[in-house]
């Protein structure tokens, strides 16, 4: 299986889209965010892309920045003029900075294909440094209207796609994994440890065997629906693009039932609201005159203390840590003590222990009403 950071991104945030784009071969619709970045990034690639010592003038970079630029997916001209410009304008900032220190790199648009355990790693990495010390510095270009915590980089997947890449490919740990800003003419840099590449690893060969076991279920998150809301479940009722069928029960009206769900639970939302206003003004009531218990002409109501039993993660984890048990429970959860109170392996002494700190975490007030029985005519 041959799979790209983008293949694997898009997974992550929606099997069904992948299936989509990458088996069924649907195209995405033109979008101003992929022209602009693309222009960029060409014009990047052919500012370092001579190989030579020097860079080529401001106005040959300027000038392939105009002829390469790509005009889909603008709403309008003026829409596509105001990215055109502001490109001009960021280009014009990168090359006063970057001209002035000009040096060849290694790569630039490097085409990697690298094998990670059975799956074809494959990608474009746009620039490649060799560091002072003799080490890798890999420079991936973003042109996002967002600059990324360095917690984000230090997270982010392709960087460490690049890491083992980098590695496979030249046989040397990459030094610095960068994010080469556009708008911001920024560079921000971090490094992989073993222990995230590993778990870069272990993501990879997932997606890897998910898609293998054809699991492409939709997940709907902030950036839908996609180009595609006909294909899915989610969405395709709504576009009406393929007919959905009728509910089971007979000629249901859609739009009717949908109104009329929400309007009675935005009733009963109400009604339990008022319920709850009047429930706290018994319970007051009780309290103050000392009653358990209140009736009216047809139903009694009941009050009730209800307790919720834990531990405290201070109490529980010295004398659990003592025994070596502490790693049984974390992260710390009451449910995980319980778990643990019935496990034949602990010495009955430590379980009198730990019960002992039991106490109440949490206490409320419950109402349970019920209807009073007629009273029998003589």
């Amino acid at each position: 299986m041959k799979l790209s950071y983008s293949a694997i991104s898009t997974y992550l945030e929606c099997p069904l889209q992948y299936k989509l784009i990458y088996i069924d071969k649907l195209k995405r619709l033109p979008k101003p965010y992929f022209s602009f970045g693309r222009s960029l990034h060409k014009a990047t690639e052919f500012f370092y892309s001579a190989m030579l010592a020097t860079p080529p003038t401001l106005s040959e970079f300027l000038k392939y920045y105009e002829e390469n630029w790509e005009s889909e997916g603008f709403e309008s001209k003026e829409e596509e003029k105001k990215h055109f410009e502001l490109g001009k304008k960021i280009l014009d900032k990168f090359y006063e900075i970057n001209s002035k220190d000009y040096k060849t790199p290694i790569a630039v648009e490097y085409n990697f294909n690298v094998d990670l355990e059975g799956i074809v790693l494959t990608g474009f990495i746009d620039r490649v440094d060799e560091l002072p010390s003799g080490n890798l510095e890999i420079i991936d270009y973003k042109s996002g209207k967002r600059f990324p915590s360095i917690n984000e980089l230090n997270e982010d997947l392709q960087l460490s796609i690049y890491h083992i890449a980098a590695e496979k490919t030249w046989e040397i740990l990459p030094e610095k994994l960068t994010i080469y800003h556009l708008r911001f003419n920024t560079p921000l840099s971090t490094q992989r440890k073993p222990e995230q590449i590993k778990e870069a690893t272990k993501k990879i060969l997932k997606v890897s065997n998910d898609i293998e076991k054809g699991k492409f279920e939709p997940k709907e998150h902030s950036f839908c629906p996609c180009d595609f809301p006909q294909y899915c479940p989610i969405f395709a009722h709504k576009y009406e693009i393929e007919k959905t069928p009728q509910m089971i029960l007979g000629e249901t009206d859609i739009p009717k039932a949908i109104k009329d769900y929400v309007q009675t639970k935005e009733k009963i939302k109400k009604l339990n609201a008022k319920a709850n206003e009047i429930g706290d003004n018994i319970i007051r009531y009780c309290e103050d005159q000392g009653f358990s218990r209140v009736y009216g002409e047809e139903y009694s109501v009941t009050v009730s203390k209800v307790e919720k039993k834990g531990y405290e993660e201070d109490e529980v984890k010295k004398l659990l840590e003592d025994e070596d048990l502490w790693q049984n429970v974390l992260s710390f959860d009451s449910k995980k003590v319980k778990s643990l109170l019935e496990d034949p392996g602990m010495s009955y002494e430590l379980k009198k222990e730990i019960k002992s700190l039991e106490k109440v975490i949490s206490a409320y007030n419950q109402l349970r009403y019920s209807k009073l029985k007629e009273k029998k005519e003589n």
